[in-house]
């Protein structure tokens, strides 16, 4: 006597409500998986932006023990412009390649032959303001690009390059800086002070 086994085999509308089933939970974590992916690029710019802080700070120390005044703080500088402090940059302390890898946060790619004479928010995704000596440790010396209004801060836009209005990256003269989120960027005691943009 045979034994009649009968397989069983997914119907075509089983496999319909399980692919979307998984797409369903596919878009639901997708916003999270974005969100990190941004909140990570802005880390590393805070990352980028230390290091560019650290040789702000060398170059004045250099400025004040040799009285060179074109070695200052990028606010003491004879000429104030990012293209003067990104020259000084660029002419002893950083490679142009390095100095580029600095500057740039994606989708902003800036390149080692454009970084000097660039523009924010086009060509580079920091933005350095003029601190000087005077100035308190809580004044912000550098930003991402997509927050630049330093007399009048207003919060990124959606097409704001680098992050948009997911958030925004500042770091102080003294050493510190944050990510921070867009309903914070008119919030002076969580960004702190300003200097005019280079």
């Amino acid at each position: 006597m045979k034994i009649l086994r009968r397989l069983r085999a997914f119907t075509l509308i089983e496999l319909l409500v399980v692919i979307s089933i998984i797409a369903i939970l596919a878009s639901l974590a997708l916003p999270a998986i974005t969100g990190a992916l941004v909140r990570g690029q802005m880390t590393q710019s805070v990352s980028n932006m230390k290091q560019l802080h650290l040789i702000a700070q060398q170059i004045a120390l250099d400025g004040s023990t040799s009285g060179d005044t074109n070695l200052a703080w990028p606010g003491d500088l004879p000429t104030k412009t990012w293209a003067s402090w990104a020259g000084i940059v660029t002419n002893g302390y950083m490679t142009a390649a390095d100095f580029a890898k600095m500057c740039s946060a994606p989708p902003i790619t800036a390149t080692s032959n454009a970084v000097v004479n660039s523009t924010a928010g086009t060509t580079r995704a920091v933005i350095a303001y003029q601190v000087s000596e005077t100035n308190d440790s809580s004044v912000v010396i550098f930003s991402s690009s997509n927050f630049t209004n330093a007399t009048s801060p207003t919060a990124p836009v959606a097409g704001g390059k680098p992050f948009g209005n997911k958030g925004f990256v500042v770091f102080r003269k003294g050493g510190d800086g944050g990510v921070l989120q867009v309903n914070q960027a008119t919030n002076t005691n969580v960004v702190g002070g300003y200097a005019a943009p280079l």
